[in-house]
């Protein structure tokens, strides 16, 4: 995409809507999973799709809202911190977003507090897991050019020998 005369390398809107479609679909396969496990005896017919349905509906404002921030952090897939960011940034959001709808719902006592703290990190923990999977497949990749001129040279026998003045 070219703005104002430059090349911008990162793809925005690729980065957010890959994050928001992956992430609550991961998010949904993952529960169902989990479901599968929990009640052995039943199949995927029995327990049916409400789940991941659930799940995916529920995860998309907070799997939005991470591919937002990261797009907007320019996050990479091939350095090595950013499974580390992007799993802290899906936290942040899941959990933050947990907590303001229970909140909405409203809390009467120091009990639900503590209820709501650790469904807060259970529900960051689950959404930053998402995060990090769908980091691997929705993040560009970081292109090394064997002509980066971008870095100097600490050696270069052909300073002098190339002239740009005419």
């Amino acid at each position: 995409m070219k703005m104002n005369g430059r090349v911008d390398a990162y793809p925005y809107l690729q980065v957010i809507i890959l994050f928001a479609g992956l992430g609550s679909v991961i998010g949904g396969l993952i529960v169902q999973l989990c479901v599968l496990l929990i009640f052995r005896e039943a199949d995927f017919v029995q327990i049916s799709y409400q789940p991941m349905l659930y799940v995916g509906l529920l995860g998309f404002i907070p799997a939005l809202l991470t591919g937002i921030v990261i797009a907007s952090k320019k996050i990479w897939r091939g350095d090595h911190e950013s499974i580390r960011t992007s799993f802290l940034i899906g936290f942040v959001t899941s959990a933050f977003y947990m907590g303001a709808i229970v909140i909405y719902l409203g809390i009467h006592s120091w009990v639900e507090i503590a209820v709501l703290l650790a469904f807060m990190f259970i529900v960051g923990l689950f959404g930053a897991i998402n995060s990090a999977i769908a980091s691997c497949i929705a993040l560009p990749k970081v292109c090394k050019s064997g002509f980066d001129i971008t870095s100097k040279k600490e050696e270069d026998s052909y300073k002098g020998l190339i002239s740009t003045e005419c």
